[in-house]
């Protein structure tokens, strides 16, 4: 038997353009070959480009692998996820439109799976969630930021900002021992080290940041670029355009420049020498400046996202069976609790925010059962990501027409008909000259063949039209059917919650509340601010009380039932499970144990009587 060998091309591309990212462009193109030969496939080419953006435009590599679909050349494309691709809606669907015509197959080797039809639909939906949200929230974002430099507000201090402290009444002081470290970087600067060497200066001093790590070159760049340190604050120097997806510098007219905003820390000529020495090799420092960090989304929506309150570990996701119906639950695990279990001694003490343990062994975090995150954070949806799911709808049915091109073939179908009874017209014109004799047996015989051999034609050109008539019709029934999938549906909502996931950078997970925390500067294109202002909703917390504290939530829950008792004796069992929300059998548990620890009596017989509350 005769199995054929698949043939395989690899789309390798990075996120950003500096070079720093090269060891990540490399590390993904052995990951994919990788890839090749463990599922026994053929590698035929290899795409690989370190241009970003969210559309296709001026990227070759990509480019010529959408030409090199029409061609008999491969079967397989593998790429590492779907976002290597593009995040823009239109080119999303022309890549998927020409990969189904042509036949070919898309892998995604982070996922390990092939990629399937509805994942487009999902995809698409996202997409077009994700430009209308950040549209709208890009210029609330501009709008308020712009309004408060230009009236001169206070400098708005992150916790981040080394060498300054904000005080409650919002004025800003210099913190001398990081001040002195600051100096320190300029005055190396002035002599005409490098910002690698300067980090290396430091960290073999023993100079640490407040977060205990070693100063990077790109945070000495940044440092010593900030007009802010000897006291100028230079406020609306960047601008997010929506439309562009650039961060496009706001020319110095007007820019707001404030001096002696904050306590200077170096001197205007001290400042002036180090950048001077800066712009002396900027282009080659810009090559090398910010080192980016490869990271693992792993293969579920929260991988990467949930981190513990508590210790900071993040947490991993496990797999458990039901005892009542051996169905799997999925739960959400802090990393330390995995590794060396509760901390006993502090068990009692859980809402310990901003305060290190002294010599844990464990972590005494909550677990997080899988299905009820995702209610909570719907319900976060629901409550501040409202969308108008007609107009997704009509959005992505208008995009779907687009792409597919409808064509009226009647119009051609008209044509071709009105041709072809011209065609029988000359027919008969040439059998009343040949009857007539103007024509003799010859020529009409070879006239009369030409004229068959082009109804011919025009017949099979007809017949030709009207397939494609009742394709198109088959493509206007199938667009229907989409439509109506997802008016039926839920998949714009799964879509928006998946989308609001998108948005979410990191959730902290309390005992008692979990503090959800978004990427809107990261998004926005604001990374690159010296001063990152609070975002107003920028972090949102979400209460859930003792609901992941199983056995604080089963006490509270007895607590609840002795209040109903107290204030309604004859309440039954029933009424006490419905206004619980529990099922019976739970609550029948519950009276058990309450009788059991002697806190209640049923005083009466045969299920009539009252209850009593001893204790």
């Amino acid at each position: 038997m005769n199995f054929k060998v698949l043939r395989a091309v690899i789309y390798a591309r990075c996120s950003t353009e500096e070079e720093s990212q090269i060891d990540a462009l490399r590390n993904q193109v052995e990951e994919a070959k990788t890839c090749v030969v463990e599922n026994g496939w053929t590698l035929i080419d290899v795409y690989v480009e370190s241009r970003s953006g969210t559309t296709t435009k001026g990227r070759k590599e990509y480019n010529r692998l959408y030409e090199d679909l029409l061609l008999d050349k491969f079967d397989i494309i593998i790429i590492k996820s779907q976002d290597r691709l593009m995040r823009n809606t239109k080119d999303w669907y022309l890549f998927i439109d020409r990969l189904s015509t042509e036949q070919k197959k898309l892998y995604m080797y982070m996922e390990k799976k092939f990629y399937s039809t509805d994942d487009a639909l999902l995809t698409g939906i996202k997409a077009i969630l994700a430009e209308e949200y950040s549209r709208e929230l890009s210029k609330k974002i501009n709008n308020a930021h712009k309004n408060r430099q230009k009236n001169n507000g206070a400098v708005i201090l992150t916790s981040n900002t080394y060498g300054y402290r904000k005080l409650t009444d919002k004025s800003v002081v210099i913190v001398e021992e990081e001040a002195e470290i600051k100096r320190r970087m300029y005055e190396l600067c002035a002599a005409g080290f490098g910002s690698r060497t300067i980090a290396a200066i430091l960290q073999s001093e023993g100079i640490l940041n407040r977060n205990g790590k070693p100063f990077t070159d790109s945070a000495i760049l940044r440092i010593i670029h900030n007009p802010l340190n000897k006291g100028t604050a230079v406020m609306n120097r960047l601008h997010y355009d929506f439309e562009s997806k650039q961060v496009l510098k706001v020319p110095e007219e007007e820019q707001f420049v404030y001096e002696n905003k904050v306590p200077a820390i170096v001197s205007e000529e001290l400042w002036e020498a180090a950048n001077q020495e800066i712009a002396k090799r900027v282009e080659k420092l810009n090559r090398n400046g910010g080192k980016g960090r490869g990271k693992n989304p792993g293969k579920f929506q929260l991988s990467g996202k949930l981190y513990c309150g508590l210790c900071g570990s993040p947490y991993y996701r496990r797999t458990r069976k039901s005892y009542k119906d051996r169905a799997f639950i999925y739960e959400w695990k802090c990393k330390k609790y995995l590794e060396t279990g509760r901390n006993e001694v502090r068990a009692d003490k859980f809402q310990t925010r901003g305060i290190q343990f002294e010599k844990t062994e464990g972590c005494n975090n909550v677990h997080i059962n899988e299905e009820t995150l995702y209610k909570l954070l719907k319900q976060v949806c629901e409550k501040d990501y409202k969308m108008d799911k007609e107009k997704i709808i009509g959005d992505m049915v208008y995009m779907l027409k687009i792409i597919l091109k409808e064509k009226d073939y009647q119009t051609d179908m008209n044509r071709e008909n009105q041709q072809k009874e011209k065609i029988l017209e000359q027919m008969n014109v040439l059998v009343d000259k040949l009857l007539e004799g103007v024509l003799t047996d010859d020529v009409y015989q070879k006239k009369q063949k030409e004229l068959e051999q082009k109804l011919q034609k025009k017949e099979g050109k007809i017949q030709e039209l009207e397939k494609k008539k009742i394709q198109g019709s088959v493509m206007e029934n199938r667009i229907f059917y989409i439509k109506k999938t997802l008016q039926d549906g839920n998949i714009v909502e799964k879509a928006i919650e998946a989308g609001m996931l998108e948005e979410v950078e990191k959730i902290l997970i309390y005992p008692e509340y979990m503090e959800v925390q978004f990427k809107f500067s990261k998004e926005r294109g604001m990374e690159n601010l010296d001063i990152l202002e609070e975002i107003e909703g920028r972090k949102l917390k979400v209460q859930y009380g003792n609901l992941f504290n199983y056995k604080r939530k089963k006490v509270e829950e007895r607590e609840i039932i002795i209040d109903m008792m107290k204030e309604n004796p004859q309440i039954t069992a029933k009424i006490i499970a419905e206004k619980l929300g529990i099922s019976l059998s739970g609550v029948q548990y519950k009276i058990k144990v309450l009788k059991k620890e002697g806190r209640i009596r049923f005083s009466g017989k045969g299920g009539k009587g009252y209850w009593k509350v001893l204790k």
